[in-house]
C-alpha cells in the first residue's frame, strides 16, 4: 500500500527531483561563473593587482612624526629612541646611512641632526612644530652639475644661493623629481647670503632641497669672528653630525667632509659665495678642505641635504 502523507514515496520522489535539479542548477552557475572569470581574465579586465610593497621612507616618515611629538629629543641630541604610531620600535642616531633612489640609482644619504632645521608649515606632523625632525645630506652626489653659467658673463654669486641655476635644477623634474623619499620631504627655512662681501645680507629661502653652507659644516673661518670657511659670515649653524666628527679647522683634512660621486671621492659645492669675488661660491675639497676658490660656472659634485 503506497502512502499518501507527508512520508508518501510520492512526496519523496519529488523531493528527491528538486533536489536534483536545484544541484544541477547550482553547478550550472558555477560553470558560467568560471566562464565569465575566464573571459574578464583574457581579456584583462579583471587582473589581479599585485602587492606594492610600502616605500621605506614611509617608515622613515612615522618616526619622524614621533621625534616631533618627543620633548625628550632636542637638537643636542645624538640619538632618537621611541615608538611609531603604528607600534614599531626605532634606535637611530647621527651619522645613521640610508639608502634613497635618485633616478633608479641608489644613494646613501646619513643624518647630520635632529630638531635642527625650521619649518615652513608647522602643521606638517600634525599638531604645532617648529622645527623638523630629522636632518640629512647626501653621501654620494647626484651627479655634477654648475652652480651658475657656463661663462665670464653667466658665472655669478650675485643675489646669493637663492638665485643659483643649482637651486632651480634642484627643485625641478631632475632633482627632487627624481628622488623616491620626494614625497616624504619637509620644506625649511635656509639662511644664505645674498651679496658675497656684505655680512648684513643675509635673508632667508624656502627649500626641500639645498646645498649646505659654510657654516652648516665648518667651525670657523678664514677671518675669526662670524666667517665660515671663505663666506663672510653664517648661514645657518652647524650640524651636530659635523659638530661631534669634524671640528678640525675649516683648511684642514677632515675624511668626515668626504663625498663620493660615481664610486670615487669628489669635491661637493656649498651654497656659500666667496667673500673676495662675486664669481665664485665655496667648496669642500677631496681630502675634506673647505675652499672656496671655485668658479660658479664650474661642474661640482652635488650632495644636498633634506629634512623627514
Amino acid at each position: 500500500m503506497y502512502t499518501m502523507g507527508d512520508n508518501s514515496i510520492f512526496k519523496k520522489a519529488q523531493e528527491a527531483k528538486n533536489k536534483t535539479e536545484e544541484a544541477i542548477k547550482n553547478e550550472q552557475e558555477y560553470m558560467n561563473n568560471i566562464d565569465n572569470m575566464i573571459n574578464e581574465y583574457t581579456n584583462g579586465t579583471n587582473t589581479p593587482t599585485p602587492e606594492v610593497p610600502e616605500n621605506p621612507w614611509a617608515k622613515i616618515d612615522r618616526i619622524a612624526k614621533a621625534i616631533a611629538n618627543d620633548s625628550n629629543i632636542t637638537s643636542d641630541s645624538t640619538q632618537a629612541t621611541g615608538t611609531t604610531e603604528k607600534g614599531e620600535s626605532y634606535d637611530i642616531k647621527v651619522g645613521d646611512i640610508f639608502e634613497v633612489e635618485y633616478n633608479g640609482e641608489a644613494k646613501r644619504a646619513r643624518i647630520l641632526g635632529f630638531k635642527h632645521d625650521d619649518l615652513v608649515d608647522q602643521t606638517v606632523y600634525g599638531g604645532n612644530h617648529t622645527k623638523a625632525s630629522i636632518s640629512f645630506e647626501f653621501y654620494d652626489c647626484l651627479g655634477t652639475h654648475n652652480m651658475n653659467g657656463v661663462d665670464a658673463e653667466t658665472s655669478t654669486n650675485e643675489n646669493g644661493w637663492a638665485a643659483t641655476e643649482m637651486r632651480t635644477f634642484l627643485e625641478g623634474t631632475d632633482g627632487r623629481g627624481k628622488l623616491s623619499n620626494n614625497s616624504y620631504l619637509k620644506q625649511v627655512k635656509k639662511e644664505y647670503i645674498k651679496t658675497y662681501n656684505d655680512a648684513s645680507s643675509v635673508a632667508t629661502c624656502n627649500d626641500y632641497l639645498w646645498l649646505l653652507s659654510a657654516s652648516e659644516v665648518l667651525k670657523d673661518g678664514y677671518n675669526g669672528g662670524d666667517t665660515r670657511g671663505y663666506a663672510i659670515t653664517k648661514e645657518g649653524e652647524q650640524y651636530l653630525y659635523y659638530k661631534n666628527n669634524a671640528t678640525e679647522e675649516w683648511n684642514s683634512s677632515s675624511a668626515n667632509r668626504v663625498k663620493y660621486n660615481d664610486g670615487g671621492i669628489y669635491t661637493w659645492w656649498l651654497r656659500s659665495p666667496l667673500y673676495a669675488y662675486s664669481t665664485h661660491f665655496e667648496y669642500i675639497t677631496t681630502g675634506g678642505y673647505g675652499y672656496g676658490d671655485y668658479y660658479s660656472g664650474s661642474a661640482g659634485g652635488v650632495a644636498p641635504g633634506f629634512c623627514i
